[in-house]
């Protein structure tokens, strides 16, 4: 049996990083390795056991980087796997070069970013591509990654019955409404593009004033944006536009399965980021029957099985001395009109699509052949 430790959020953390490595967890298990977890979000000061798999704590330091060479020594695993940033871990990465390290790396612009490919060289680690976009930006930088997409868990993201649909948006006050979504984590000021997507939902909204925008994020982000001041200074109405209860999402009691609901409810969900390594959302959201609207760029047009590619300018990312795209309002605008009359066939299509990345079928195909590799 060989022994995997992933250093990343804790599995319980309701975040894309924390929701993979609940899966990568049980898919790891069942395929017979031992798995321990190195939290460097979601546990501080002792080591617990959740779900029979232990899970070490974070130290001072942000994203672990001075406990995660101590945990290495004390789990002594076959394979360190981690699951966030690589270039986070920059400062330890030439202490990681003893050791069998594979990053599970987020890939989002164009061509790899200067930190990224820095890290890798200096620590030797095995990159895993999470898009098949990550995978040729790697191989370019003259790499030979694995490639394993993100999943889902197809128990909890599944499409509503009908008479569920209606009775929830009727419960919601939507009954009669064209609802647009947004799922995106309020933590930058740029890359999830929300000015510009309320900018055309705007413009959109005093065409079909039948229409409202449900926006899954924390309004009001230490981080972010404040988006309900964004969305008054731009005029959106008030009846127009409806944010997720913060309390809700910040102590956990909005959980995956009213993730998957509130995904249900949606005509269709709206992902046009400047840059997404891989955009989890565009696969729950399709999984629960919900066509999507996604920017023509980084891993988002991959993912777009049923719905609409938006199109956008090139811009330049500093941090990363690479390129994303800047989605175009006008182009968003046209997404939602399309949405507006065609959303209600695509369901179908959408639950299809996305069925390839169901966890079962990633461990199978995927994961299984990508560990004989990195368990070497």
């Amino acid at each position: 049996m060989s022994t995997v430790l992933i250093h990343s959020n804790a599995p319980w953390v309701p975040s894309g990083y924390g929701k993979q490595t609940k899966l990568l967890t049980q898919v790891l298990r069942d395929q017979g390795h031992d798995v321990v977890v190195s939290c460097f979000a979601g546990l501080n000061g002792a080591s617990i056991v959740h779900n029979g798999t232990l899970c070490l704590p974070n130290g001072m330091y942000d994203f672990g980087v001075d406990v995660l060479p101590g945990h290495i020594d004390h789990v002594n695993p076959d394979l360190v796997l981690t699951v966030m940033d690589s270039w986070k871990l920059g400062p330890i990465m030439e202490k990681l070069k003893e050791h069998n390290v594979a990053c599970w790396v987020p890939v989002d612009c164009t061509p790899l970013a200067k930190l990224d490919n820095e890290v890798f060289k200096r620590s030797g680690a095995t990159p895993v591509a999470m898009s098949q976009f990550g995978r040729t930006q790697l191989k370019e930088a003259g790499y030979s990654p694995e490639y394993v997409p993100h999943a889902f868990d197809p128990a909890i993201f599944k499409p509503l019955s009908p008479e569920q649909r209606a009775t929830y948006r009727e419960a919601m006050g939507l009954k009669d409404r064209f609802v647009i979504g947004m799922c995106s984590a309020n933590n930058d000021t740029v890359r999830k593009g929300f000015p510009e997507q309320f900018e055309a939902f705007k413009r959109f909204q005093k065409r079909h004033p039948e229409a409202i925008l449900l926006v899954h994020t924390v309004a009001d982000s230490s981080r972010g944006l404040r988006l309900d001041m964004l969305a008054y200074d731009l005029g959106i109405p008030q009846d127009a536009i409806r944010f997720t209860d913060t309390y809700a999402q910040l102590s956990g009691a909005f959980d995956d399965s009213l993730l998957a609901d509130w995904f249900g409810v949606l005509d269709v969900m709206s992902l046009t980021s400047y840059a997404e390594a891989f955009g989890v959302p565009l696969i729950e959201a399709q999984a629960c029957g919900t066509p999507v609207i996604t920017t023509n760029g980084s891993a988002m047009h991959e993912l777009r099985g049923s719905g609409w590619l938006v199109s956008g300018e090139p811009f330049w990312n500093p941090v990363h001395g690479a390129w994303w795209t800047r989605p175009s309002v006008t182009s968003i605008v046209r997404a939602y009109e399309k949405a507006h009359t065609h959303a209600a066939s695509y369901r179908e299509d959408a639950v299809e699509f996305a069925a390839a990345y169901e966890v079962g079928k990633v461990a199978e195909k995927y994961w299984k052949p990508a560990l004989k590799g990195l368990l070497r």
